[in-house]
């Protein structure tokens, strides 16, 4: 097998986009893969000439190896690095080179790989996130661990694979959905599927419709379909669904905005469907992260019960016909944007692939919260009269965060996480004794909804490690139509309430106990990825 090095000069750059545009149809996703591996920093092109690429070998099987015309399964994988490899791949000992290349480690950018067909080459596309546009800020909160072996060197990259679809055995449904089951693969040790598996799934629950083209489901798969290849990946889809015949699309009280963000923050990738592009059948994108605007929200601007969702200006997607990690505005003309597309302008409908053992949905959890939220708020001034000698710091600290709820002024964020991570992290948060041990002795199912409450002000500082929350709450995952017992804790300034099964009755009603808490002070949000506060 061999494997060449192309220095990214001027020349180099040249030869690169001569290479991914031999027999690509799609004139947007070459332009923007290179303006991305320039935006990262590109120095050094590793190209492995012969190489076997498992998804491409299963369609081969599928599908090409059935055809009159000849078709090899040979791929092309190129690596990508932010350094000169020059001195590297011209060291005599094999050995040396490999030490040295996994050296380069914290310099490997990606990778992509190139199947031997027309029109539809690039098979995966495997790349770090670029860094986005000053006044902003990034978080690419869907990501696996990807490993490649080159040269004897073992190298890994973190991110969401994107693939381009070829209409000969799938479509861009199919691309969704491989990108979602790729990463629960390397992520959570779910199922490995292809594209050609994916469409096998989607035809066991599929309309005749999609008989409409040979082979079946090669250019579309409907809603059905999309949901049945999920469930074959492992996970229990949701589905929200704004209208399907106005343009701009409209939701009956969500904000699809809202949705794809408590979904991302909780590292879930969200399918999202588009329509009113202009042509008879629909697209579909998948969503992996944020970008938030440093610019703070105008409170006369905000919904009522407003969430972190009300910074973001953008959500990163992987788009088969566009390429990777491409910034999709919220609004339509937002100079951020770099999708034709927006989420207030084109999106019809969303699903999110669940993990199994959640029964209540993010935007449920997050009602619970608000709800014990206004009864703190309404029943701060009795608690301040009753239990003035008790309270210390916390009574200031609660007039602030009372005076800023009365404004519209109190963000909420919403996310999945595990019981054992949400005790890890609050262990770990300046928060007291008192509450620590509150918390430590609650019980909690595998899933849990963590709805942290910020200000505008609190949530909205430039750097991320000075941002501060004020209260949570703690929603049991699999409490679906569970009432009161679906709220598990709650902590605001001089508060803490917590449930739990009762010993008298541990099969009735869960036992409720409140809790005054002193001197208490603003502490950390959840930063994804980092679950002992480092940093802050």
């Amino acid at each position: 097998m061999a494997v060449s090095a192309i220095l990214l000069d001027v020349a180099g750059w040249t030869q690169l986009t001569q290479a991914l545009e031999l027999g690509q149809a799609n004139g947007h996703i070459v332009g923007n893969i290179i303006r991305h591996l320039r935006e990262l920093g590109a120095e050094t092109v590793l190209v492995e000439d012969e190489y076997l690429d498992r998804d491409f070998t299963e369609a081969f099987a599928a599908y090409y190896s059935r055809l009159f015309k000849r078709h090899t399964k040979l791929c092309k994988r190129a690596h990508f690095f932010k350094r000169d490899l020059t001195d590297i791949v011209n060291l005599a000992s094999p050995s040396e080179m490999a030490a040295r290349l996994e050296g380069c480690q914290a310099d490997y950018l990606g990778f992509l790989v190139l199947r031997p067909i027309h029109e539809a080459p690039l098979a995966q596309a495997t790349l770090l996130t670029p860094l986005p546009p000053a006044g902003h800020e990034s978080h690419a909160l869907v990501k696996g661990k990807y490993e490649a072996h080159v040269l004897g060197a073992e190298l890994s990259v973190r991110a969401l694979p994107m693939t381009q679809q070829d209409q000969r055995i799938g479509a861009c449904a199919q691309a969704t959905i491989w990108s979602a089951g790729r990463h629960f693969h390397a992520r959570h040790k779910g199922p490995w599927i292809s594209t050609v598996g994916i469409t096998e799934a989607a035809m066991m629950q599929e309309f005749a419709s999609v008989s409409s083209t040979i082979p079946n489901g090669s250019e579309f798969l409907s809603l059905n379909g999309m949901v049945s290849a999920l469930r074959t990946c492992g996970r229990k889809p949701l589905m929200y669904m704004g209208s399907m015949n106005s343009n701009p699309p409209v939701w009956q009280g969500i904000r699809p905005a809202d949705v794809i963000n408590r979904y991302v923050d909780s590292g879930i990738p969200v399918i999202v469907g588009l329509g009113n592009l202009g042509a008879d059948v629909g697209h579909a994108v998948i969503a992996s992260g944020q970008v938030f605007s440093h610019q703070q929200p105008v409170v006369a601007n905000l919904p009522n019960q407003p969430t972190r969702a009300s910074f973001c200006s953008a959500f990163y997607v992987n788009d088969d016909q566009q390429g990777p990690n491409l910034r999709m505005p919220v609004r339509a003309g937002d100079v951020i944007g770099e999708t034709t597309y927006s989420v207030d302008t084109n999106v019809q409908f969303l699903i999110i692939p669940l993990p199994d053992k959640v029964f209540l949905p993010a935007e449920k959890a997050e009602l619970f919260a608000w709800d014990l939220l206004s009864t703190y708020s309404a029943s701060w001034p009795g608690m301040k009269q009753n239990y003035a000698a008790n309270l210390g710091a916390s009574e200031a600290l609660g007039d602030e965060f009372v005076a800023e709820l009365g404004n519209n002024a109190v963000v909420a964020r919403t996310y999945l996480t595990y019981g054992w991570k949400y005790k890890h992290r609050l262990l770990r948060n300046r928060l007291t004794d008192a509450t620590h041990a509150l918390a430590r002795s609650t019980e909690l199912p595998r899933f849990v909804w963590v709805t942290e409450f910020g200000t505008l002000t609190s949530f909205g500082a430039p750097l991320m490690f000075d941002r501060r929350i004020f209260a949570h709450c703690v929603v049991d995952a699999t409490a679906k139509n569970m009432g009161e017992d679906s709220r598990l804790f709650f902590h605001a300034p001089g508060l803490a309430i917590r449930r739990s099964h009762d010993p008298a009755d541990p099969n009735g009603p869960y036992k409720q106990a409140v809790h005054v808490i002193a001197d208490d002070q603003s502490y950390y949000p959840k930063l994804r990825g980092n679950i002992d506060f480092a940093g802050y």
